[in-house]
Parts: C-alpha cells; sequence; structure tokens
C-alpha cells in the first residue's frame, strides 16, 4: 500500500511539474502569417460604430471610448495570432461582458492587433507586443483621421496593456481644441494613476484627473494547478463599478462641458452635400444669353 501512495505521489508531482511544459509543445509554433491589420476594414475591429456617428458640430456633443483590449488569453500555438482571430474577438466579447462594457453615453471603437501567444516565450512575448502596440498606433491614426470628426475622446485600458497605451498616447495630437475634448485615461485596478499624468497630458478642464483608476481586474481560473495551462493562462475580468456606467459619467461630463464652453466646429460639405440638392446658377458667356454650363457633359 505504501508503495502504491509513493508512486501516486510521484505521478502527480510530475504532472503538476512537466503539464505546462508539454501543453506547450502539443501546441506546437503557429505556421499563419499574421499579415499587418488595415483599420480600413471592420474585420480589424473588435468593436466600432456600423455608421459614423455625427461629429462635433451635433448638439450634445458627441464622445468616444478607445478601447485598448487586453492581450488573448485563449490557448494558441507559438507566434503571433492574427488580428482577424477568431479567438480574439470571443476574448474580446467575454472580456467586455465581463466588465460590463456596455455604454449608453459614449461610442466604442477597439482595435484588434497582432498578438502574441499565450504559449510564447517571456522574451517573444515583449517582442510581440511591441508588434502590438505599432497596431495600436495604426488604430489611433485612421481613427484620429477618419473616425472622431472632432468628438470628444477617451481611452479605457485593460489590464496588461501598458505598452498599447504608450503607443496610442504618442499619436495624440497636443493642440488646446483636442485637449480641450479629450476625457483623459482610464485604468485598471492596482494602477498607481498618478504615474500616469505626464504620459496622459492635458484632458479638458471639465475633470480635476486626466488618468484615473477603475475597478477592472483580471483573475487567473481556480483549476490552474491541476489542468496544463500556458506561460499566460486564461484569464476572466470583472468590474466592482460596471465600465459602462463609468465610461457613460465620464462622457456626460465631457459633452456637457463641451457644449457649454467649446466653440462648436462647423459641419463639413461631405456630411450634408449627399442629402442636399444645390441650385448652380447658369453659365453664361460675356454679352450673351446663351447657357453653356453643359457643353463639358456637366
Amino acid at each position: 500500500m505504501r508503495r502504491i501512495l509513493i508512486a501516486v505521489f510521484v505521478v502527480i508531482v510530475a504532472w503538476i511539474a512537466l503539464k505546462d511544459v508539454g501543453y506547450s509543445a502539443f501546441l506546437g509554433r503557429s505556421d499563419t502569417d499574421a499579415i499587418t491589420p488595415d483599420y480600413s476594414y471592420n474585420e480589424t475591429w473588435f468593436e466600432r460604430p456600423a455608421e459614423t456617428p455625427e461629429g462635433g458640430w451635433a448638439t450634445p456633443w458627441g464622445v468616444d471610448v478607445f478601447v485598448l483590449a487586453p492581450p488573448t488569453t485563449t490557448p494558441a500555438p507559438k507566434g503571433l495570432i492574427p488580428a482577424e482571430s477568431d479567438a480574439q474577438k470571443a476574448d474580446y466579447d467575454a472580456f467586455a461582458e465581463g466588465a460590463g462594457l456596455q455604454p449608453e453615453s459614449a461610442i466604442v471603437y477597439a482595435p484588434a492587433y497582432r498578438a502574441p501567444s499565450p504559449a510564447s516565450s517571456a522574451k517573444a512575448r515583449v517582442e510581440g507586443l511591441k508588434t502590438s502596440a505599432s497596431d495600436v498606433s495604426d488604430a489611433m491614426r485612421r481613427y484620429l483621421a477618419a473616425n472622431n470628426r472632432q468628438r470628444g475622446l477617451m481611452i479605457l485600458a485593460a489590464p496588461d496593456t501598458v505598452t498599447l497605451l504608450e503607443a496610442a498616447l504618442k499619436e495624440l495630437p497636443d493642440d488646446e481644441a483636442f485637449r480641450n475634448r479629450f476625457a483623459g485615461v482610464l485604468l485598471p485596478e492596482g494602477v498607481d494613476a498618478t504615474e500616469w499624468t505626464d504620459k496622459v497630458g492635458a484632458c479638458s478642464p471639465a475633470f480635476d484627473a486626466c488618468a484615473v483608476a477603475t475597478t477592472l481586474s483580471a483573475s487567473k481560473t481556480k483549476t490552474r494547478f491541476f489542468m496544463p495551462t500556458l506561460a499566460h493562462p486564461p484569464l476572466s475580468y470583472s468590474a466592482e463599478a460596471p465600465l459602462g456606467g463609468v465610461v457613460d459619467e465620464r462622457a456626460e461630463t465631457l459633452s456637457a462641458w463641451l457644449d457649454d464652453n467649446a466653440v462648436k466646429p462647423a459641419e463639413p460639405f461631405d456630411s450634408w452635400a449627399a442629402d442636399e440638392v444645390v441650385d448652380v446658377a447658369p453659365i453664361r458667356r460675356p454679352n450673351s444669353e446663351t447657357d453653356i454650363s453643359g457643353e463639358r457633359g456637366n
């Protein structure tokens, strides 16, 4: 009986010690080419509106939240996971649901990005997150150029997105008009907001602080000790105060301040031209009654 107990004990110890190494070897390395995402396509966004919302010329002043989703923790072969991966989208949906990220007063923009596999080594993960940060920079530039339309903006950073947040912040304009429309950054639980003050920079006078910690947190699964897992195991996300409400409160504060204090931008021609009929006066030659407006097919 004693020998049996010793044998069982040895098996258990060996399982605990080697299960993760064996699981990583079983997954192997990905042969998929993770191409650079093109953020003009919906497939490269975890979430963004189907139709472009009205810009800052509308009342109430619209506000967006740019969400930096956490890197995927779904098991995958070593290497970079493509931005369009179904597993990444599923992880984002689970993150948003767990964190209560369903705001009503702000429009969500959440870029997908190439992410390092949870099976990657520490060194490979660091390099992979540099690629992730480069993608986030591209996404922020695309958003500012094509989607912002002088709306208000805040950034929501999930756990384990420090590198991504730094990249996104570097793309933000420094002019006063933008900074008045900037609601700052919402940080995950446990992050010292004061350490981010300088990196975040100025935000709207509507707020006392431009970097604010939330109750958003990540936790590991309880079966991790006994089940095979990877260097970065699956995580679940939660927030004592649902993030949708936190985002809405900040968005409504910014919107009200902008409506009361900021100069409304003029609505650009391209936002209404398609719905308007413009009358053009006939073109006449000097000393002539002849209309030549259609001579060249115009």
